[in-house]
């Protein structure tokens, strides 16, 4: 299992496609750092498409709280960060219950956060970008993490199938809509 952490994030769009990406491959909680709630209005809804009710979403205003957090959970705090000291993504050995984690769209994560994560991986890049989306960095290090993980899940069409326990959150979820 993982936990999505999304710290200081400003965009309501990016919001809501890291929580469609993490109910879609089965995360655990989501966690929100920062000082005010998110709350997921048109803008993230129109991209998570209301996901974010399938899924625990943990609010936490500071980082020590986030530390402590992590450390009651036994989730290791990991930074999806491009830093001198980073490793790269695709070589990272991860832990059991990572807790996968993207900053601010502008100004990344801190580097007195960055000192506490137990690693900090970035995304290898070929082309003349400087960095990645926060929703797109995220996104690639949770299918990084469940790329060799299991599934027995058939092709429909163009879905998934989905058992009938999968369905009925949804059906609950159109229901209170």
């Amino acid at each position: 299992m993982f936990t999505t952490v999304l710290h200081h994030l400003k965009s309501p769009e990016n919001a809501g496609i890291i929580v469609r990406t993490h109910v879609a491959f089965g995360g655990r909680q989501l966690v929100v750092v920062g000082p005010e709630p998110w709350r997921f209005k048109k803008r993230a809804q129109a991209f998570s498409r209301h996901f974010e009710q399938l899924c625990e979403v943990v609010r936490l205003v500071t980082d020590d709280e986030f530390f402590a957090w992590c450390a009651r959970q036994g989730c290791t705090p990991i930074a999806v960060e491009i830093s001198e000291t980073s490793q790269l993504l695709p070589d990272f050995a991860f832990p059991s219950h990572p807790a996968l984690i993207v900053g601010n769209e502008g100004t990344g994560l801190p580097p007195e956060f960055l000192s506490r994560c137990a690693h900090t991986v970035m995304i290898p890049q070929f082309g003349p970008v400087a960095c990645l989306n926060a929703a797109v960095s995220c996104g690639m290090a949770i299918y990084e993490f469940n790329r060799k993980r299991p599934t027995d899940r058939k092709a429909e069409g163009s879905k998934f199938h989905l058992s009938d326990t999968e369905k009925r959150p949804t059906k609950a979820l159109a229901a209170a809509r």
